[in-house]
């Protein structure tokens, strides 16, 4: 059963990602993808294209989001690049209206996926040393709150603002929230990059539900990879941190991984109010609503 309110379903039943869903029934819808110049975000965009869908790449990077989407266009897949700042209202305003423009005026799927990891633990940005009450200490770093954090609740916003463009009722439109099982486990290396997945999962709790009882329903659900191997983590000063003992310990999760949950919560209209563990075992539901006990029985 899924978790309810009287009679009215706020989840949908727990998913077996072992099944694929019908992605034919994104042919022909619009669909965003935010930080998909390269990595996660790319896989992913390429996937909906592929499944015939009309998407807007995005990111700062300019030069590798023109050269992406100039290697899909060559393929036949219709794709375009929009340069955004995410960390910019106004700039992610101006992206939705070209991705709608793009996608004949509606808009289908929406992945807030640009992040970044830019700081440290909180213990290791103190300055060392006495503190001295004479001087001032540096302001901390926040640009990974910026970025995770406000940038995916603009998208967010945006998203279901202009998902009521659409008139057709037999699709639900689909935002698909990445956060990380930092979100759920912690992150040592980074304190504001955990803080901010953590951020994702409470928005994720905060729109849900109201999102599967509006008048005209949204589906939101959500990722959380484990480690992805990415240039990131290719980084040796990466693998002597202690995150990076503990994916060598783990092991990594696969990219195909996180595009599969995509791509799932994409396509498959029934599909609401879930989370996705993408470990290296595999895609696994949560269980992260009441009836999981919140990740207590995660599938």
């Amino acid at each position: 059963m899924s978790e309810t309110t009287g009679s009215t379903p706020l989840t949908s039943v727990a998913l077996n990602f072992g099944q694929t869903p019908d992605f034919s029934k994104l042919k022909g819808r619009c669909a965003l993808v935010t930080g998909s110049a390269r990595g996660i975000g790319l896989a992913c965009a390429t996937k909906l294209a592929e499944a015939g869908a009309l998407v807007t790449i995005s990111d700062v990077r300019s030069e590798a989001g023109e050269s992406a989407v100039k290697e899909l266009t060559s393929r036949g897949l219709r794709v375009q690049f929009v340069q955004s700042d995410v960390t910019s209202y106004s700039s992610q305003v101006n992206l939705f209206r070209k991705a709608i423009t793009f996608g004949e005026g509606r808009l289908d799927v929406v992945v807030p996926n640009a992040g970044i990891c830019a700081e440290q633990n909180l213990f290791d940005m103190v300055p060392a040393g006495a503190p001295n009450l004479e001087d001032e200490p540096p302001e901390p770093g926040y640009s990974t709150m910026d970025v995770n954090l406000k940038g995916v609740y603009y998208t967010s916003y945006l998203a279901l603002h202009y998902f009521r463009l659409n008139r057709d009722s037999s699709f639900a439109p689909s935002l698909v929230l990445i956060a990380s099982l930092a979100g759920y486990v912690g992150f040592p290396s980074s304190a504001t990059y955990s803080m901010s997945k953590f951020g994702v999962r409470g928005l994720f709790f905060g729109t849900r539900d109201r999102a599967a009882t509006a008048s005209s329903p949204v589906r939101v659900n959500l990722v959380a990879p484990w480690f992805i191997p990415t240039a990131m983590t290719a980084d040796p000063a990466f693998a002597a941190s202690e995150a990076g003992a503990m994916m060598t310990a783990m092991g990594t999760a696969q990219l195909d991984g996180v595009v599969q949950a995509v791509m799932h919560f994409s396509a498959d209209d029934t599909a609401h109010g879930r989370a996705a563990g993408i470990f290296p075992q595999g895609v696994y539901d949560l269980g992260d609503d009441l009836e999981g006990n919140f990740l207590g029985m995660a599938r």
